[in-house]
């Protein structure tokens, strides 16, 4: 047997150790980019519903917000009426005032009916005259129409019911 060569023959393979290693890397960092894909995949989805999670919390605050301003609107609204009703109750007590000042003290009131343009006095007087001079006069000068109806009593005294009207805007509340 002649023999061609002065070593033993070695066993040659399909892939060397350096094409080994080379493949193994790639293939490792291959696998680390594949988990990182997925890894990104599912942080995009946590996103996505944090995203939804987030919306949906922001319209129900802003319907929160919607209806705290409604409600804000309403108190407002309610504050204004209050000081209006504030102002209107104050004008009409000082016209109270300065009507029961009017009367003078031989006329005895019984009732006093004030409605937004008309002023309806119930009551006693000595005479008609009596009113007439000392109570209608001033009511004469406030109000546009002014009447009076005298019924007589046992006593000899008159009781009156006398009805003022304004027929312009400006009213007592006004």
């Amino acid at each position: 047997m002649i023999k061609y060569s002065f070593i033993q023959p070695r066993k040659k393979y399909f892939f060397s150790i350096f094409s080994k290693i080379w493949i193994l890397f790639i293939s490792f960092i291959s696998l680390l980019l594949i988990a990182f894909g997925v890894f990104l995949l599912i942080k995009i989805a946590l996103y996505k519903k944090d995203t939804i999670k987030t919306n949906n919390q922001r319209v129900v605050l802003e319907n929160k917000i919607d209806q705290k301003d409604n409600y804000m609107e309403y108190l407002l609204r309610q504050k204004s009426l209050g000081e209006d009703i504030y102002s209107r109750n104050t004008l009409l007590k000082d016209s109270i005032k300065n009507l029961f000042d009017l009367v003078p003290d031989q006329i005895t009131l019984n009732q006093v009916i004030i409605k937004k343009d008309s002023l309806i006095i119930y009551g006693k007087t000595p005479t008609k005259d009596t009113f007439n001079f000392l109570l209608s006069a001033p009511l004469k000068s406030i109000f546009s129409t002014s009447n009076t109806m005298f019924y007589l009593t046992k006593k000899g005294w008159y009781n009156f019911v006398s009805t003022n009207k304004i027929t312009t805007t400006d009213g007592f509340s006004e």
